[in-house]
């Protein structure tokens, strides 16, 4: 099936062989890496159905000790429809070479690295687990606010996904996270990434008291409609904390 002879390219070299596909029916021979994310229901059910319709050899990858490091799902596939499983070893392999692997095929979501540092008993990851799925606020917005950094997008997921992501002060997280929610009985569109952004900018202004947004908030909840950006949701925060308010005691929350 594999042969070692190949045709010439066109610069006249040849390819070459470099490793050995091995095959088998042993499943028990296989084990799982822990802080592997885990296996997605939907992306498992068609891989079945593929491999059940027509079977490619393509080879999982396993260490010396059978962990397999990339191709679980399809491992589970192959066992499930009792196929043989197609495998190459490689030693010396790391959990950052799982990451790196399957960077190059499925790419990582933050719920895969998450699940990933928390199998592997990382407490900052696993209080970060709780906290999101209490709060159910989304992820960049879950690492600013538990992360402490005042700036979000690549960096901080970068040091996410690398395991090193620290909780700066989980009880001014929950504080700020108690805040947000109180919005929800007045506006649906409360764990919306702009408006978030935009409660965030305003918890940092000492002008600002949420208590007092609630407040007005209740009055004329009919008014918080979805904004398309953080700015227009500043905005229209202002408009709506200074309802009924003397021209003279206006707060201005945000710059024009």
């Amino acid at each position: 099936m594999f042969n070692n002879k190949m045709p010439k390219a066109s610069s006249g070299t040849y390819a070459k062989k470099c490793s050995d596909v091995w095959k088998t029916n042993n499943y028990k021979l296989f084990k799982y890496v822990d802080g592997n994310r885990p296996l997605r229901e939907g992306h498992l059910k068609n891989i079945t159905k593929s491999i059940a319709e027509k079977q490619i050899a393509v080879p999982i990858v396993v260490d010396d000790d059978y962990y397999i490091y990339d191709g679980q799902n399809r491992f589970e596939a192959c066992k499930m429809l009792k196929k043989p499983v197609y495998f190459i070893k490689i030693s010396g392999l790391t959990l950052e070479d799982i990451q790196r692997l399957n960077a190059n095929t499925k790419n990582w979501k933050t719920e895969d690295f998450l699940d990933s540092y928390c199998e592997l008993g990382k407490p900052d990851y696993i209080k970060y687990r709780d906290f999101q799925k209490k709060y159910l606020i989304p992820h960049s917005e879950c690492m600013a606010i538990l992360g402490g950094w005042s700036n979000k997008g690549k960096r901080i997921h970068q040091n996410f996904n690398e395991g090193h992501f620290t909780i700066k002060d989980y009880p001014k997280a929950v504080d700020i996270a108690e805040k947000i929610i109180k919005v929800k009985k007045y506006y649906d569109g409360y764990k919306r990434k702009s408006f978030i952004n935009a409660l965030l900018q305003l918890f940092k202004n000492k002008e600002y008291n949420h208590d007092i947004f609630i407040e007005k908030l209740s009055k004329q909840s009919e008014k918080m409609q979805n904004q398309s950006d953080t700015k227009s949701y500043l905005l229209l925060i202002e408009r709506i904390y200074n309802f009924r308010t003397k021209t003279e005691n206006k707060v201005r929350l945000f710059t024009y």
